[in-house]
Formats: structure tokens, C-alpha cells, sequence
């Protein structure tokens, strides 16, 4: 008796399938949402919104945008960079591994590719840096 389920009615699926107060709460108003997503935009880009000089958008993009995207994808380059060590060591006591059951090949082609992912991992940043700045003095 302590434990027993209380059973409630409620209705036919098709009346809960067909309730119009949710559809009306789940509505979103178009206008309203393109409006106060414009105001952000407008004030976070000056040059857009007033458009003072003729080349002020492109040169927004090249300078400020681009130093924003990147810098968006520091966290991401950090963490993948952060992670290469210990997948890297994984793959290399796999091959290891390999090595000791027989199978030579396998295990060295393992160890060997992991190596070179892992420097290519870590010094890939680099050289899209050194790519960027001579493609901004071209």
C-alpha cells in the first residue's frame, strides 16, 4: 500500500496530440527576433551600420574579423594539441605491443605514424602562422 502507483486519466492521445495552448506558447515571432538580433550586430560593427568610408567593411574583415576567428579557435587548437600527447602514447604502447605478440610491421608502422602525427599535430599551428604572414605581405 506504502508503495502503489496512482493511475490518472487524462484524456485520448489524439486530444493530447492536438492541444492548441502548447502550439501557441511554442510560436516564435519572426520580426520581433530579427529586430532584436540586429541591434547586437549593429552596434558590435560600427562600420556596417554607418558605412563611413568606401573600403571600411573590407578592411573590418581582414583586420578585426580575421583576428577574432582566430583567436575563437585558440581553445580548440589547444585542446587537440593538449590531446595528441596522450592518444599519441596510446597508438605507441599499441605498436608496442604488436611488437611483443609477433607482429613486427604492424607495430612499427604503428609507432612510426604516430610519431609523425604527433609532430605534425603540434607544429601545424606554427606553420599556418608563418602561411598567414606571407599571404598578408603578398
Amino acid at each position: 500500500m506504502l508503495f502503489t502507483q496512482k493511475v490518472q486519466t487524462v484524456g485520448s492521445i489524439s486530444e493530447f496530440m492536438n492541444r492548441d495552448d502548447v502550439k501557441k506558447e511554442e510560436r516564435i515571432d519572426i520580426k520581433k527576433l530579427t529586430s532584436a538580433g540586429m541591434v547586437p550586430l549593429m552596434l558590435a560593427v560600427p562600420s556596417f551600420a554607418f558605412a563611413a568610408e568606401p573600403n571600411m567593411a573590407e578592411k573590418w574583415a581582414r583586420g578585426e574579423l580575421y583576428e577574432k576567428v582566430v583567436h575563437a579557435f585558440e581553445p580548440v587548437v589547444g585542446l587537440v594539441q593538449a590531446l595528441s600527447y596522450p592518444i599519441g602514447l596510446v597508438v605507441m604502447l599499441g605498436g608496442g605491443l604488436f611488437v611483443m605478440i609477433g607482429n613486427r610491421e604492424k607495430g612499427f608502422t604503428l609507432i612510426q605514424q604516430a610519431g609523425i602525427g604527433y609532430l605534425l599535430v603540434q607544429s601545424l599551428p606554427m606553420l599556418m602562422d608563418l602561411l598567414v604572414e606571407i599571404a598578408k605581405s603578398i
